[in-house]
């Protein structure tokens, strides 16, 4: 498993500055270009795919994503330490 990006890592990054703290799975979706389904498979498969826990949250049967675990989880994986910008 990556290990997850350091705050100040974390907090140089631009690219998250406007998104909420909370985000539902499509607004996830339209912001990186995938599908809602890749976002439910994180979900439901997420020890396989070695997703963060704390990642999602259900309010009653919504589903949230934390954006502060997501910018961590996607500057890991970027080998730059950051998300790229368009």
């Amino acid at each position: 498993m990556s290990r997850l990006a350091t705050k100040s890592e974390v907090d140089s990054d631009p690219f998250f500055e406007n998104l909420k703290g909370w985000m539902r799975p499509k607004e996830v979706a339209d912001t990186f270009g995938i599908s809602v389904w890749t976002i439910y498979t994180w979900k439901y498969k997420s020890k396989s795919l070695g997703v963060p826990d704390g990642l999602f949250v259900k309010f009653g049967r919504s589903l949230f994503i934390r954006r502060d675990i997501l910018k961590s989880w996607i500057s890991s994986q970027n080998s730059e330490g950051f998300f790229p910008s368009k």
